[in-house]
């Protein structure tokens, strides 16, 4: 119906010209190319095609139910410019509860203790709470707590580098974040905020992803897939396990009981770390009954592991290696027990 008003318009244009305005010379006929007819005919038909493709994409990005918290568990959530070799990222459980890391790192800024560089860190847990429809693509959520694992601007000194642990890049400007849904046009987002998500989404008019915003200081967080739990507790375990080792090699290569206590001790903080990661994936992805089970067992081999630990440290009767021995031996059977876990994610 469109095209066909469009060719009377062009057909009444003919005529106006070909009538004039009265004088002989208007009276001519002057009809339109039947070219530009048909050129602006394609156009049309282009323009209509293009809005079509866009309504189909916005549709089939829009939710067809009110957002969760259990919908945002299915992604992972990332803070970069793309320049530079700083990141953040966080999940989100279907609870609200959500769990993430900063990291930069600047490998020429040395100094006696640090020869090796400086890294930026920062790992941190917290809730989010009151998720609430704003309208057909957007929503709010409060930021109800962050908990650090290192306190913001503590230093410390390890194998040649120096940590400085600092607070949450993209969560600590603010208490309420704006969560905008893929069919979202982009127009209604502040250049700023685009400036941070354009090299990863997938149109020049609308979202392909979820994005939560900090609108008060211009911040965009991307989001992805986020792998399923049985990928990501491998993942998680290979990437832990390859640093175990490394340290692992560190001790056994020491040559001081010092060095011994500080390598045993980096291997249990990396092991307990990956265990309490596994520990999250099962605590929300197993069923009630199945993680009562599951519970009830690792209570069970937290209390046999630090027995363990203590029988095996006291036969150096507190000396200096007995601190090695303890750390050595808790490392070894949580970095094993997290293997055991990941079986429950196969189940």
């Amino acid at each position: 119906m469109k095209n066909r008003c469009v060719l009377m318009i062009l057909v009444i244009l003919a005529a106006t010209i070909a009538g004039g305005c009265g004088s002989a010379a208007s009276k001519t006929p002057y009809p339109v190319p039947y070219e530009e007819i048909e050129s602006t005919r394609e156009a049309i038909l282009a323009e209509e095609a293009t809005l079509a493709e866009e309504a189909t994409l916005a549709e089939n990005l829009t939710f067809t139910e009110d957002l969760t918290f259990a919908d945002l568990a299915e992604r992972q959530f990332g803070f970069s410019s793309g320049a530079g070799g700083w990141s953040e990222e966080f999940v989100i459980e279907k609870d609200g509860y959500f769990t993430g890391k900063y990291h930069d790192s600047d490998m020429g800024d040395t100094g006696e203790g640090y020869e090796e560089g400086t890294i930026y860190s920062s790992s941190y847990t917290g809730h989010f709470t009151d998720l609430n429809k704003i309208n057909e693509y957007t929503y709010t959520m409060k930021l109800g707590d962050i908990l650090y694992e290192k306190d913001a601007d503590t230093v410390e000194m390890r194998d040649c580098v120096r940590y400085i642990y600092t607070e949450s890049y993209c969560l600590g400007g603010t208490d309420i974040f704006t969560v905008y849904l893929p069919g979202t046009p982009l127009s209604e987002l502040s250049e700023e905020i685009r400036m941070w998500i354009e090299s990863y989404n997938q149109d020049e008019s609308v979202l392909t992803m979820t994005v939560i915003t900090d609108e008060v200081n211009g911040y965009g967080i991307y989001s992805h897939d986020r792998p399923a739990p049985l990928e990501d507790a491998q993942m998680t375990f290979d990437s832990c396990k390859s640093s175990y080792d490394y340290y692992s090699n560190k001790l056994t290569e020491a040559s001081t009981t010092l060095e011994m206590v500080e390598y045993s001790g980096i291997m249990y903080e990396i092991s307990d770390e990956c265990l309490n990661y596994i520990w999250k994936l099962i605590r929300y992805n197993v069923d009630e009954d199945r993680y009562d089970t599951i519970l009830a067992e690792q209570r069970e081999w937290i209390a046999e592991k630090e027995t363990k630990a203590k029988e095996v440290s006291s036969e150096y009767e507190g000396g200096s290696f007995a601190a090695v021995s303890y750390n050595d031996t808790l490392a070894q059977l949580t970095i094993e027990r997290c293997e055991e876990l990941i079986e429950y994610l196969k189940e």
